[in-house]
């Protein structure tokens, strides 16, 4: 969108073009002195020119500033058009503006005033002159403003194009750890689980292996022969007396052998614990060193993406320096490539599309005939 003070200087610019068309002041200019004034500005042909001088007055219409300005805007959105669908002949290196085409209008003019025959106005093509020099002045800082304008959002786009990238970058890898975590994930419990159904297995084969039988000791089994030998000869005062000795002797023994084999059992289970817990350890110690490569990669990666991103914005800042070095004589260039354009073309047509000078006015009122063309007196100029 054109910023409200540009706005305002278009309208004054083209204000001030149209009052220099409109020598005598009657607040409208002719068909053929509109169809001109859009064939001098370089962006349409002369079949253009007429045509759309013509749509300026159908229906009676006057061809006022605003309508003079709503010309001009029509030519040059039309040119806009055209060189952004790449369809335009002209090899112009900016996008045409309303400065461009007021400057053509103006020159022009003053080429018209200037000439030394009795159409000759010098007071009008000074005004002229100076007008132009005055726009040039204004659209050569357009120029350059837009240049500044462009260099910005060149810059602000890269950047934005690499903040994008950076992000799309920390995603994907995002992504990647966490499908690396839950691999992890799904490793570390299925060989927790794994290690669980060993245990329970290791566990019912250790009570499968659980002995029916005791074997005791040879004193109780003394005991026990010494009970029965005494139980027999009728001594039972001292068969009971050896018989609790025996029980208190079996029940210690079982107690010592029950105990034996529960931390036979409970040793071996153990050692089956510390070998699962040696074995998670590693696969915990494989899963980091593979988390920290991941990382590594990372962080390798997105240094190698910020190096590139502080390449492309230095080369970006080298491009515009330069670009800005060269500006001012690019922009000069540019605003006289149109108008070399236009030379080259009537040079070639032996100057066959030249409009043929008209009145830039209307004939005064007061009589029952109006004419459209008219010649202009010493105080004007004729086109």
């Amino acid at each position: 969108m054109m910023p409200a003070n540009d706005a305002m200087n278009e309208m004054e610019e083209v204000e001030m073009v149209f009052n220099l068309i409109d020598a005598k002041h009657y607040g409208h200019i002719s068909e053929a002195a509109l169809a001109q004034a859009l064939l001098s500005t370089s962006l349409v042909d002369e079949t253009q020119a007429r045509s759309n001088a013509a749509d300026a007055v159908r229906d009676g219409r006057q061809i006022d500033v605003a309508a003079f300005r709503a010309a001009l805007q029509e030519c040059v959105d039309e040119a806009q058009r055209q060189l952004m669908e790449g369809t335009s002949s002209k090899r112009a290196t900016a996008a045409p503006s309303m400065g461009s085409a007021c400057l053509g209008v103006l020159e022009d003019l003053r080429k018209f005033y200037g000439s030394t025959n009795r159409t000759a106005n010098f007071r009008m093509a000074n005004a002229a002159k100076n007008l132009h020099d005055q726009l040039s002045m204004r659209e050569e800082l357009r120029r350059m403003r837009d240049i500044s304008l462009r260099q910005e959002g060149e810059h602000q786009g890269v950047q934005e194009a690499q903040m994008m990238q950076a992000m799309e970058f920390n995603s994907a890898w995002s992504q990647n750890m966490t499908e690396f975590e839950r691999q992890a994930r799904e490793i570390v419990e299925g060989a927790i689980r794994r290690h669980q159904e060993e245990f329970v297995a290791f566990q019912a084969k250790l009570r499968e292996q659980e002995p029916h039988a005791y074997k005791f000791s040879k004193e109780l089994i003394d005991l026990r022969t010494n009970v029965d030998r005494l139980a027999k000869q009728k001594k039972y005062d001292e068969a009971l007396r050896v018989k609790t000795k025996a029980d208190q002797l079996e029940k210690w023994e079982r107690m010592k052998l029950d105990n034996e084999f529960k931390t036979s059992v409970a040793n071996k289970e153990l050692q089956l614990r510390q070998q699962q817990q040696t074995q998670m350890e590693a696969l915990r110690r494989r899963i980091q060193r593979g988390r920290e490569e991941h990382k590594e990669h990372w962080l390798m990666g997105a240094q190698r993406l910020m190096q590139s991103h502080r390449n492309m914005l230095s080369d970006l800042k080298s491009k515009q320096s330069l670009e800005n070095q060269r500006a001012d004589v690019a922009v000069k260039l540019d605003m006289t490539a149109g108008k070399a354009e236009v030379v080259r073309k009537k040079i070639s047509n032996h100057f066959a599309e030249t409009l043929p000078r008209v009145d830039c006015g209307q004939a005064r009122t007061g009589s029952t005939k109006k004419l459209a063309l008219m010649q202009m007196t010493s105080g004007g100029a004729t086109r």
